[in-house]
């Protein structure tokens, strides 16, 4: 029986994809795109969505293989006790330390942008006293807020776009389709593995959804509208800023809305950008926190996962602080691995346990 008892609706889980699918994404996206395919991003982002659509259609067939349990036990299902509870436990590391690392982004952005004079450790406590407060109130409650807060990120970012587009100037894109393959491929790696593959994280939350029979189409809808807006955000980089800034502005995006400028008038609506991608940001953080937090209860066997949210919470305070030096070493050194990593937890495991699963279902068949 499993240890969550609260469900969300198809809405519910459909927003909370949108949130993790943008995510920290809104701010980073043009930078990992544009640092290997340059001016050629934008067509790379746009190779990338037919397979970053099929690798989420990849997840909803690995969870429909038992619809009502999470990855943990749909692995140690199909893979046995010890293999499926090392996989298990594989993906739980991934949480951890995603979670980790968007607490950190969280603290950086804030540091670097905004509060410049305020220790980055006041803003990692006040991060996760919010991550405890809503985790505490239970992954409904969290779905709930989604729907609140999604038509503000809305407008947010719409306003954002349609207020820049009379500054676009497409020669910045030319000349186009220079960028050598390898680049290309690889930068469709970081187009697919990076917004897509983080909804991973999903595998822990489809089984506590009320599911309708229009979940598939919904989802669907959801990443269409997502990649449009990363793709536009990327785009509007490129075109407004240019290859160069796009490139080595780790917060392009929220540079971006500092160059809004209606008659004059209508200006520095930077807070605004900032204020939708923490919206995001925080929702994505709470899932993979409480995924954590929940396949851990399940891998000890345990009544509850609710009392190991605090000691969890402490853990990411300090795992935060310890994955990274300096934002430097953030920028340069993590990107180029955590592709190969989201490789690794999206595609090769959920492929193994797909084919596992229907190997043995022939064999019991036969």
């Amino acid at each position: 029986m499993s240890i969550e008892k609260e469900r969300i609706s198809t809405a519910q889980l459909v927003i909370l994809g949108l949130f993790t699918f943008i995510g920290d994404m809104a701010l980073v996206y043009p930078a990992a795109m544009t640092s290997e395919a340059h001016q050629d991003a934008w067509i790379a982002a746009l190779i990338s969505i037919p397979p970053g659509i099929a690798l989420v259609f990849l997840f909803v067939i690995v969870a429909n293989i038992s619809p009502n349990q999470n990855i943990i036990e749909i692995s140690q299902q199909v893979l046995g006790k010890w293999l499926g509870s090392a996989v298990g436990g594989y993906y739980l590391f991934f949480f951890i330390i995603a979670a980790s690392t968007y607490v950190r982004e969280i603290e950086d952005f804030m540091c670097t942008q905004i509060y410049e004079g305020t220790p980055g450790g006041v803003i990692r406590f006040m991060s996760i006293v919010l991550l405890v407060y809503g985790l505490r109130l239970g992954l409904e409650t969290v779905g709930r807020a989604a729907q609140v807060f999604f038509p503000l990120f809305a407008l947010f970012l719409v306003a954002l776009m349609v207020l820049l587009f009379p500054q676009v100037r497409l020669d910045r894109v030319y000349p186009m389709l220079t960028t050598p393959l390898p680049d290309m491929l690889h930068s469709i790696m970081i187009g697919v593995f990076y917004p897509f593959g983080e909804i991973c994280v999903f595998f822990m939350i489809y089984p506590y959804t009320r599911k309708n029979s229009k979940i598939n189409r919904d989802i669907f809808i959801a990443l269409c509208i997502g990649s449009v807006g990363l793709n536009l955000i990327l785009f509007l980089s490129l075109t407004v800023l240019g290859v160069y800034f796009s490139e080595h502005n780790f917060y392009a995006a929220y540079t971006l809305a500092q160059k809004i400028n209606i008659a004059n008038f209508l200006q520095r609506l930077e807070a605004l950008m900032a204020t939708a991608w923490i919206i995001t940001t925080y929702f994505k953080t709470a899932l993979y926190f409480y995924a954590f937090v929940l396949g851990t209860a399940q891998i000890f066997k345990l009544k509850s996962h609710r009392p190991l949210i605090f000691p969890v919470a402490f853990l990411i305070y300090g795992l935060s602080q310890l994955i990274s030096k300096d934002i430097i070493f953030y920028v340069k050194e993590i990107p180029p691995y955590w592709v190969d990593w989201n490789l690794t937890y999206s595609l090769a495991l959920p492929l193994v346990i797909l084919v596992v699963y229907k190997v043995r279902q022939r064999a019991a068949a036969s």
